[in-house]
Formats: C-alpha cells, sequence, structure tokens
C-alpha cells in the first residue's frame, strides 16, 4: 500500500469517527441554533427552521440526553438558548432540566417548523430573530440571522446577518447530492492492509470503550423497547450475546441516555453497529484485544467504503451500511481475507438492502438487530465456499464494487418518492 493510500484512510477515519452524545440530527439542528444565537448576539423572539425531509424524519422523535422533552421545535430552542457551538457533537450534554423546560416553554410559541425546498438530503437552515438588549457593547447587535448548513452535520454553508452574508462556503455537490457511482478510491485489499500495518489504535479502543459503556448502560436501565434484554427461548448463544450487546447500546442511545457514542459515518447508530458486534464476536472466538481492535479498523472503514457511494442522508437505514462494515470485520475475525470479506459484504447487501428508515426512534434498535443477525451470517457463509455469490442474482453481482453501485441506483432513482411517501405517513 502506498503512502497516498494511507493518508487518505487515515483522513477519512478522522472525519468520520467522532464522539456524539444523542442523535446526530438533533445534534446538527441545535449546533446550527448555537451559531445563529452566536451572530444574533441578543435574547432570541422568534425561530424559524427549514430542514430537509431527511432531517426532519431523523430528529423528530430521537431522545434527546438527559430529557424529557423530543422534536425539532424543542430542540432547535435548546440549541439558540443554551448550548455552546464549540462542543460540537457534545454540546447537548450537559444542559441540564431547567434549562429543558425553559427550551420547551419557549418552544410552544416561538418556533415555526418547515420543509425546506431543496433536493439536499442533508439541509438545516435556522433564521432567527432577536430582541435588542438595553445596552450592546459591540458593534454586532442585530435583528436577524440566518445560518445554513449542509452537506455535513456541522458543516456551515452561509451565515447571513440582517441579510448580508459575513460567511460563505461552497459544498462539494457530490458530497450533498446524488454521488457518482465510481467514487469508491480505495478497495477492501487495501482496507485489510491498512488495518493490519496500523500502529495507532488508539481510536477504536476510545470507540469501543464509549460504546461498550453505552451498551452496559441498556442492559442495565429500562431504556426503550429494551431489545437488547430480549432472550427468545432463554436462549444464551454466542449470536444473542452478540445482538444483545449490540441493541442494549442503540436502545440506550436512542432514549436519550447522557452518554457519548463514538460516531461513524455520521451516525452514532453506525458507530455502536461497526463496533460493539465485532467487539462481541472477539470475545467468543476468543480473539485478542489487538486483533479485535483491528477488526473494529477494518469496520470502520468497510462502512465507509460503501458509504461513500451513497447520499449523506437517505431513506435506506444505515444499519444496512453499519453491518455491511461488522461482516467484514467478523470475517477477520474468523481468520477470513480480503476476497472471503468481500464476499460477505455482497451476501449482506444481497439480503437486508431495501430496509428504509423512518426517523431515529427507539425502533432503530430492531432494525440493527436484524441486520446484525445477517452479518454474522454473511461472514460466516463467506467462510464456506458454497455459501457464497457467484453469480449475478438480483441487486448482487459478482462483484462488490458493482453490487455497491446498484444500490446507490436503487437509492438515487427512487429516493423523493421514497422520502416524500415516509413522510407523509409520519406527519399525517
Amino acid at each position: 500500500m502506498n503512502n497516498k493510500q494511507k493518508q487518505l484512510m487515515s483522513t477519512l477515519l478522522q472525519s468520520n469517527l467522532l464522539v456524539s452524545t444523542g442523535c446526530t440530527e438533533p445534534i446538527a439542528i441545535a449546533y446550527t441554533a448555537a451559531v445563529a444565537r452566536r451572530y444574533l448576539n441578543e435574547e432570541p423572539s422568534k425561530i424559524t427552521l427549514r430542514i430537509s425531509k431527511n432531517i426532519a424524519k431523523n430528529a423528530m422523535d430521537a431522545g434527546i440526553p438527559n430529557s424529557n422533552y423530543t422534536g425539532v421545535a424543542f430542540v432547535v430552542s435548546l440549541g439558540a438558548l443554551y448550548a455552546d457551538h464549540k462542543d460540537g457533537f457534545q454540546l447537548l450534554e450537559k444542559l441540564n432540566s431547567k434549562q429543558h423546560e425553559s427550551a420547551y416553554q419557549f418552544s410552544q410559541n416561538n418556533v415555526s417548523i418547515e420543509i425546506a425546498d431543496t433536493d439536499k438530503p442533508l439541509y438545516i437552515e435556522v433564521e432567527m430573530d432577536g430582541v435588542k438588549i438595553k445596552a450592546c457593547k459591540t458593534n454586532r447587535c442585530c435583528n436577524n440571522v440566518r445560518v445554513v448548513v449542509a452537506g455535513g452535520h456541522t458543516n456551515i454553508q452561509t451565515i447571513e446577518v440582517n441579510k448580508e452574508v459575513v460567511f460563505e462556503f461552497s459544498v462539494n455537490q457530490n458530497e450533498t447530492q446524488n454521488h457518482q457511482y465510481d467514487n469508491v478510491d480505495f478497495s477492501m485489499k487495501e482496507i485489510f492492509e491498512y488495518a493490519n500495518e496500523i500502529e495507532n489504535l488508539e481510536i477504536f479502543q476510545k470507540a469501543l470503550d464509549l460504546n461498550k459503556k453505552l451498551s452496559q448502560v441498556g442492559k442495565e436501565s429500562d431504556y426503550g423497547l429494551n431489545v437488547g434484554k430480549i432472550k427468545p427461548f432463554d436462549e444464551d448463544t454466542s449470536l444473542a450475546r452478540i445482538i444483545s450487546t449490540t441493541t442494549a447500546a442503540i436502545d440506550a442511545r436512542m432514549a436519550g441516555a447522557p452518554y457519548p457514542a463514538m460516531a461513524c459515518t455520521g451516525s452514532g447508530n453506525q458507530g455502536i453497529s461497526t463496533t460493539m458486534p465485532v467487539y462481541q464476536m472477539g470475545i467468543e472466538v476468543g480473539a485478542s484485544n489487538e486483533k479485535i481492535l483491528r477488526a473494529i479498523a477494518i469496520s470502520d472503514l468497510t462502512a465507509i467504503y460503501v458509504k461513500r457511494n451513497l447520499n449523506v442522508l437517505s431513506y435506506l437505514c444505515g444499519a444496512v451500511i453499519a453491518s455491511c462494515g461488522a461482516s467484514a470485520g467478523m470475517t477477520y475475525l474468523l481468520n477470513g481475507n480480503y476476497k472471503e470479506a468481500e464476499y460477505a459484504v455482497n451476501n449482506l447487501l444481497a439480503s437486508v438492502t431495501g430496509m428504509f428508515c423512518d426517523g431515529a426512534k427507539s425502533t432503530c434498535a430492531m432494525k440493527v438487530l436484524s441486520c446484525i443477525t445477517m452479518a454474522v451470517y454473511a461472514a460466516n457463509m463467506a467462510m464456506t465456499e458454497k455459501s457464497r455469490i457467484t453469480k449475478n442474482v438480483g441487486i448482487a453481482t459478482t462483484s462488490l464494487i458493482d453490487t455497491i453501485k446498484n444500490v446507490a441506483k436503487l437509492e438515487n432513482e427512487t429516493a423523493e418518492t421514497m422520502d416524500n411517501a415516509i413522510m407523509k405517513i409520519m406527519v399525517k
């Protein structure tokens, strides 16, 4: 592997593995509002929030850390009144119940919500009007601020103060709209080489430590639908433990447990799902901690590899993408090579592709259960020659990258219809 490819994958890991407390879509709304408040430099009196369908879907029912309240009006108020944008994906972590109550009361009469007229899957626009304070010591007092985030959860595109543009950034169209089908610029072989050669495994250990804590909390407390606690027929098998370890963390996170996750590809749930099943698989097969961390590296990079061909946000469930990574990491723990990992991911995409996203909420744990179960099977099937896909069947092909391209085509050609249909059901 050459240094350019090593640097590419190191950069991708650095930009995709981020600590996040709470669901990333509500966080992104709160972040945008916090930035707007900074430029308003006075008490807000009215907020208009314009968001894409995908953001609305993922944020409307997601749990907020330490809070009994949910919803986009509440979280934009919380960001505007109390959050500090400098805290990034952890900006909601330290806010208390008194602040939550105040933000909720503000949201009841001072916030309006609109679905933005945009084709960008990830789009947040906060327009904020202020109430003049009696004394202003700076020249930045104003009556109106508009901030737009697009293409990434904290990617500020535009800041306007009293209709005057004070900041503007041109977002790469390939990052905010439909990806080109040839976006994969590294291979599974290089993923395995990178994971075997990398010396500093600290980021993967941190991901494991954070996500293990969420799993522990989910098992010990009463969160969401308690999917992680369900044991059909009281079974205690390796598969049952892999499912429980993963879904318990999702239970806790989606219910607003005040503990951070290590997110991957813009999602805490995806970060949990690329980490925890691989970790538990490693425990089940007796792998060393170092091998488990290298398997997690393969899992994260494989999820990034798949995601780079899809939209930033999509009607396709992110658990599918994360389980692609998990299946590759599990194959490594079963002593498989990169070719067998490609078979595993191909098997995975041939099965659970088509699972749609209807927002971030308690039932995410159920979808993760389905995908991680398939990831375990896909990895084991890849290690069995007769259980590999060796001819074109359905959307799957004999080439993993061609299968990924087919998923991208499916997404791009049906996205608008599916997004509209899902939103009509959710906001009826």
